[in-house]
């Protein structure tokens, strides 16, 4: 097949790419994204809405139990650090058996810190530090409701400041097809032919006595043949075809 009938023929299929259809499902991809963050944003803040309505203390229930080891490890490392001697230990509340011993000033630092506001509700305002042996697991229940106690106050300041909603307002979709085809055909013929034939013939005489000694005879025959044919055919075939396709 040429060069040409190839371009031609692969240009032909370009319905087959489907364009059209890949460029609707695009639009509609994108408004559905749309529509569903905007959604979301909404369920978000209803959600935050429905939280903060609720009193601290069923706040606190609801969550605590939600409140990671990380939360609860990063809060104690924070609230009472181990001594910097010590790398192995991040927080100087350690397990030993059940127990954390704490001395007065590390049970009181540990205390202010797990402090909670009387509408919390939680008995002894979560102080639950001693000097000396201490409840390991009393100990996370309470860094657990501080936590909870934090996160409460953090969804009240979103409310009064307002959430930030994204919201697009215009845009522009775009989609471009290239397409591109090509062929090209070569051919080269060369032919180089070169003979040739040389013969010769000579031959010489003298007469004898009869003439003169300076006369002589000779003969000669020559024959010569030379043949050359020379042949170049060169044929190119070269075609292409571009379509660019812009959908805005």
């Amino acid at each position: 097949m040429s060069g040409t009938s190839e371009a031609v023929t692969q240009a032909t299929r370009l319905s087959e790419i489907g364009f059209p259809e890949f460029t609707t499902k695009l639009i509609t991809d994108v408004f559905d994204a749309l529509i569903s963050s905007n959604i979301r944003q909404t369920e978000a803040y209803i959600e935050l809405l429905q939280q903060t309505s609720k009193s601290l203390t069923s706040f606190i229930n609801d969550t605590k139990d939600d409140i990671s080891g990380d939360m609860i490890l990063d809060f104690l490392a924070r609230a009472l650090p181990a001594d910097v001697d010590d790398q192995e230990k991040v927080t100087a509340v350690e397990n030993n058996g059940g127990n954390a011993t704490l001395d007065q000033a590390q049970a009181n630092a540990l205390n202010e810190a797990l402090e909670t506001p009387a509408e919390a509700g939680v008995a002894d305002n979560n102080q639950v530090a001693v000097d000396g042996q201490n409840s390991y697991d009393a100990i996370l229940d309470a860094v657990a409701r501080r936590i909870s106690v934090n996160k409460y106050d953090m969804l009240k300041e979103m409310v009064k400041q307002g959430i930030l909603r994204l919201v697009i307002e215009n845009g522009d979709i775009e989609t471009r097809l290239t397409f591109t085809t090509y062929g090209s055909s070569f051919s080269r013929e060369t032919q180089n032919k070169y003979n040739r034939k040389a013969f010769s013939a000579q031959a010489r005489a003298k007469t004898g006595s009869i003439l003169s000694r300076w006369v002589k005879a000779s003969a000669s025959t020559k024959y010569s043949n030379v043949t050359v044919t020379t042949t170049s055919k060169v044929d190119q075939d070269r075609s292409g075809s571009r379509v660019n396709i812009l959908v805005v």
